[in-house]
């Protein structure tokens, strides 16, 4: 079994709404990405949109910058010249600084995959454009770590309020608190919930 595998046993096994989501919605695929800049770049491009937009976006901007999206491809580009590739004006300033980094040796992102979460998360946030969500999700997507949380996901906490039947959508800290429950798991557990929003957002709730 793979490491998604086991984690979503265990979560099935010992927390009954995780029971609840793969009841009604099915088990999600591990969800794993080739890391290094285009991964990143990509993760940016995703920010705030839909899935279906975020693909949009990303197949106009890989096509515009030559099929290959890398740090030397997109430095070819000033922020201006990005924007006719779909993006917004922060995101074409992000990228291109983010390959900037990278090209000047500023970050490392082979370096990124040896550090502990707390630290790589701390060396991708002081690239000006990663935040914290955007730091987790290349984690858990690009480096397979097992347990990130990305509180600051608005699905996620959408997803959790509906599963647990809360009052009111949780924030940050107390979305942050509630993860608590699915360590060590809790990028499965967040894969689980992502799916079951999906699954429920335009269906009545079981």
């Amino acid at each position: 079994m793979s490491d998604h595998e086991k984690a979503l046993a265990r979560l099935t096994r010992k927390c009954r709404y995780m029971r609840h989501a793969l009841k009604h919605a099915g088990a999600p695929p591990a969800r794993v990405r080739q890391p290094g800049f285009a991964a990143l770049a990509r993760i940016i491009v995703e920010q705030q949109v839909s899935v279906a937009a975020g693909a949009a976006i990303w197949n106009k901007f890989e096509t515009g910058v030559g099929g290959t999206v890398a740090p030397a491809a997109v430095l070819a580009f000033d922020e201006e010249g990005l924007r006719p590739f779909g993006l917004s004006r922060p995101k074409a300033r992000y990228i291109r600084a983010l390959a900037e980094e990278i090209a000047a040796g500023r970050l490392d992102l082979d370096a990124i995959e040896a550090m502990e979460d707390a630290a790589a998360i701390e060396a991708l946030t002081a690239v000006k454009g990663i935040g914290r969500w955007t730091a987790e999700i290349y984690l858990m997507f690009a480096l397979g770590r097992m347990d990130l949380w990305p509180a600051l996901d608005l699905a996620l906490a959408e997803g959790t309020m509906r599963l647990m039947a809360l009052e009111a959508r949780p924030g940050p800290k107390e979305l942050d608190e509630i993860g608590q429950r699915w360590a060590p798991h809790r990028s499965t557990a967040a894969l689980v919930i992502w799916r079951y929003y999906s699954h429920t957002r335009t269906k009545p709730q079981a």
